[in-house]
Formats: structure tokens, sequence, C-alpha cells
């Protein structure tokens, strides 16, 4: 008689957290509406969710923009690349190396579908951002960017995504300040938990390497 109560709940948990990524590279921040100068400082931030060097030479990003990445476009593992409709007015701006571009088409202010396609046009990545129900208001203009609460978690959902802490976002670098933990002698793996993800990461200091574990 208990199960299915202890099913129902363990339903309710799952439908309640954040789904994580399933993408080799994903969308992490959007600037789609800039409080100065929005027909040349729209830009898309794009994160490589793997631990190991990626190339994405050929892949694309459709939908509401349009760009195709030049041959021999590497991400660094855990690595971003930013892609503005005008590189050079963003670094300007920012003093970011790192920027491709120029895309065509615009950013819809009211909101858009964007697509990461890999070389053999397959969807990889996919959001459909907005204004109403569970996406931000604020990126609307108000000079913050469209960020992802945390980089492991899926582009799908708008309750994974927030506001940029700053004004002009964080192109090129992570969304949010994260604190630095130092591991004492003899520490080889721990364990850290995201409340934005509903996730525990084990870090294997030994391997350099982790992975994810739903809490």
């Amino acid at each position: 008689m208990k199960r299915p109560l202890l099913l129902s709940w363990v339903l309710l948990l799952c439908l309640a957290c954040p789904v994580l990524a399933d993408s080799t590279l994903s969308f992490n921040e959007i600037m789609y509406h800039p409080a100065t100068n929005e027909p040349a400082m729209e830009w898309v931030e794009l994160r490589n969710q793997l631990a190991v060097d990626i190339d994405i030479s050929d892949w694309s990003i459709r939908g509401g923009i349009q760009f195709t990445f030049a041959s021999n476009t590497i991400v660094r593992g855990g690595g971003y690349i930013v892609v503005a409709i005008s590189p050079a007015s963003l670094q300007a701006v920012t003093g970011l190396a790192n920027i491709v571009g120029p895309f065509t088409g615009r950013l819809n202010n009211a909101g858009d579908t964007l697509q990461i396609r890999n070389n053999s046009g397959r969807v990889v990545d996919e959001i459909s951002y907005g204004v109403d129900g569970d996406w931000p208001v604020a990126p609307d203009g108000s000079g913050v960017s469209l960020a992802k609460r945390d980089a492991e978690t899926a582009s799908g959902p708008g309750a994974n995504w927030t506001v940029s802490e700053q004004i002009g976002g964080t192109p090129g670098g992570g969304n949010f300040k994260q604190d630095t933990f130092i591991a004492p002698p003899g520490l080889v793996s721990f364990w850290r938990f995201s409340e934005a993800s509903g996730t525990a990461t084990l870090f294997d200091i030994s391997m350099s390497s982790h992975h994810a574990e739903r809490a």
C-alpha cells in the first residue's frame, strides 16, 4: 500500500529538479536586449560541457540568428565561446579576445528560439527564451543578461535561467562567483552540492575529474 505513495513522491521530486544538460555544447548566457547600442551589443555565450577540448568546425547556431563556426574552431574543456553581432564592439567594451562573429539576424526582445547544430546538422542544444512564465523579465532592456543558474543544467526550462549579477553580463566566463575550495593535504576527493541544480558533484582530485550525482 505504501509503494504507490513512495513512487508519487519520487516522481514529484524528479519533476521539481532541473534537468542536467544532455549536450556537448550548450547555451550559457544570452544578451538579447542590451540597454545601449542594441544593434551592436547583442551576443550569445556557449559552454563546452565536457572536460576535454572539442572541435566545432562547421557547427552552427540557427533560429533567430545564424552563424557557422569556421574550421579549426576549438572550445576548451569546460570553456566558453562568445558569438557576437559585432565582435569588435564587444571586444572594445569588455577586452575579451575570444569572440567570433558576426552573426546574422537579430535576437528578438520578446522571445526567440535558438539551436546549436553540429556539423551533421543534428540539434545538440536548444532554447526558446521569452519574458513570460518562468523566464526573467530584467534581461529585456535593463542591461543585465539572461544567465543560466547552473552551467550544467538543461537550456530549455525557463526555471534554469536568471539574470546576470552585473550589468553587461559576464561574456567569456562563469555567470556567477563561486567559492574557491582549497583541498587540505591528503584529501583525494570531495562533494560539492549545487542548490541551483539539485545535484552533488564529486571532484576526484587525484584524477582531476568530476561527475554529477542527483542529490
